[in-house]
């Protein structure tokens, strides 16, 4: 693991460092705008699930993936303060916007909302529609979207998106080599309208960098940062190639 401090990858637009977040951010500088998804332990203990996570589900592959991604098994208390550590370090190098993609899970029946999760004030919500479900047997009607929540208040905001309104249809992006991948549309917006054009964006669970690679697009600059070696691997490959496909 390289120390902080010492880039994994650098190309004047984007820098990504490999190593626990905690560590990293510790020593970063003030950033305009946070975006990120974070681990939503969810996960299976094992990577053979049963029923639609099988592979008679159409879902094997995937979970497989995921499982083998991420230790995403925590208690969920410990699972809570881990979070609320990670996101508040992020928060206080905001100068703008805290962009948390996360959803609704469900504890002994219960449902845990982010937004009870996160203590800071709310500025926008959005609604991400991901047009399907794979809980269609959980004696409730099947969970089909998430939230982005945007945390703090903007120091910077361009109007010109605001017509996208709150509820946006996305897919989720299918055939990557991450389990569970930002799909660019989802983060585009976000960008383009809560990080001004000299501006820097964070996202401190980068996984395969497309929060990174779509800033790059958008002309700011992107800090990212990731445990796992092989996905910072993939992430600098893709934002050395330039910007991939809308959507990926």
């Amino acid at each position: 693991m390289l120390i902080v401090g010492e880039p994994y990858y650098s190309d004047g637009l984007v820098t990504i460092y490999h190593g626990d977040c905690r560590e990293v951010m510790s020593a970063l500088p003030d950033v305009d705008c946070v975006i990120t998804s974070p681990p939503y332990n969810t996960l299976p203990a094992t990577n053979n699930p049963s029923g639609l996570h099988g592979p008679k589900g159409g879902r094997g592959k995937w979970v497989k993936k995921a499982a083998e991604g991420y230790a995403d098994q925590r208690d969920e208390v410990e699972y809570q303060e881990w979070m609320l550590e990670i996101l508040s370090r992020a928060f206080e190098l905001c100068r703008g916007l805290m962009w948390v993609n996360h959803k609704t899970r469900f504890r002994d029946g219960v449902g845990i909302h982010p937004a009870r999760m996160f203590p800071w004030p709310i500025y926008s919500e959005v609604i991400w529609d991901r047009r399907g479900s794979m809980a269609l047997n959980a004696k409730r009607f099947a969970p089909s979207h998430e939230f982005l929540l945007a945390f703090g208040s903007p120091h910077w905001w361009d109007d010109n998106l605001n017509t996208r309104m709150t509820v946006w249809r996305i897919a989720p992006v299918r055939g990557s080599d991450h389990p569970c991948p930002f799909p660019r549309r989802l983060i585009s917006a976000p960008i383009a309208s809560s990080c001004p054009p000299d501006g820097v964006v964070l996202d401190p669970f980068m996984g395969s960098g497309t929060a990174l690679d779509e800033a790059k697009r958008l002309g700011r600059r992107s800090i990212g940062i990731e445990i796992e070696e092989r996905y910072c691997e993939i992430a600098a490959d893709r934002c050395s190639q330039g910007v991939l496909a809308l959507g990926s």
